[in-house]
């Protein structure tokens, strides 16, 4: 996973619709619940118990002609990249 490559979106709300993105950053490490505070990772709260949360890393994806109507703070989504 880097920055350029290419991604496919489909938001919770409308399974129907899928958006196409490109990865703009790669997060280089995530602070797991309970670790000591490191500047600038980020906390990732568990909150799926059958997620490894210390495995998650954050990633931005530039999505090309989101609908601001699907794309609401706090929406979820999922992203399947392109190889």
């Amino acid at each position: 996973m880097r920055p350029g490559v290419a991604a496919r979106i489909t938001v919770m709300t409308n399974h129907n619709r899928t958006f196409n993105g490109v990865v703009d950053s790669v997060g280089s490490g995530v602070l797991p619940e309970g670790g000591s505070v490191i500047e600038r990772l980020p906390l990732i709260q568990k909150s799926i118990n059958w997620v490894h949360v210390s495995q998650r890393f954050p990633v931005k994806i530039a999505v090309s002609d989101p609908d601001p109507e699907l794309f609401r703070m706090g929406a979820s989504a999922s992203a399947v990249l392109q190889p």
